[in-house]
């Protein structure tokens, strides 16, 4: 029998499925504010050479990381995705169908990047999640992440069912999915991150929106 997580990950993916081709419109309004200085911070220097993209939806943050880097593998379990994505035909870039709940990777790289994504991963996979990307990224190299805050809990439609794990997200045809959303805000992320070995500067951009900047301790 399939678990009450596993079914929420389930409606997550069958949501982003459909969702493919509206993306972009909803997308970017919802993002306005906080965009600048994600983008700022991307340009920063941090990312660089060989770039691993995880979750890369529609690729909106796939051609800065085409800038930044000498080439870009893009990972998403959304075919429908992958596909709007690669309608920028970058010459660097390649793109790959991957489950990130169930990934073992066998490349490294010497940049991460992933931008609202973790706010996806629920607790239970958490360290599972955080696992993979070590083995992904070489010595030296660095995770770059983007994400919001709960100041965002209340632009969405609240699953009373489970408040702290699940929201609920509508299409514009009507149909409604649930899917995983946990908000974190920065200090608690940098003390789970420093527990799991990494060294980490994650900061509040914007009201609203974090960006996080990681390395596994050490290196």
């Amino acid at each position: 029998m399939e678990s009450t997580q596993e079914s929420l990950i389930d409606s997550q993916l069958g949501y982003y499925r459909a969702r493919a081709t509206e993306y972009d419109a909803t997308f970017v309004p919802y993002m306005d504010p906080g965009l600048p200085s994600a983008l700022a911070r991307l340009r920063s220097g941090n990312i660089r050479g060989e770039v691993l993209e995880l979750a890369c939806g529609t690729g909106y943050w796939t051609p800065y990381l085409a800038e930044a880097g000498t080439s870009v593998t893009c990972l998403d379990g959304s075919p429908e995705m992958i596909a709007e994505a690669g309608r920028h035909g970058l010459a660097n870039v390649s793109f790959r169908q991957q489950d990130l709940f169930d990934w073992d990777p066998e490349e490294e790289f010497d940049s991460v990047f992933f931008a609202h994504w973790l706010a996806h991963v629920p607790d239970e996979k958490f360290d599972a999640f955080w696992a993979s990307v070590r083995k992904a990224v070489r010595p030296g190299g660095v995770v770059e992440f983007v994400d919001v805050t709960a100041r965002h809990r209340e632009l969405e439609q609240q699953d009373h069912s489970e408040p702290e794990v699940a929201v609920r997200r509508s299409l514009a045809d009507g149909r409604t999915f649930r899917i995983v959303k946990v908000f974190r805000d920065p200090a608690e992320l940098t003390r789970r991150l420093t527990a799991l070995g990494w060294s980490c500067e994650i900061d509040e951009i914007h009201p609203g929106f974090l960006y996080a900047s990681c390395r596994p301790s050490g290196s």
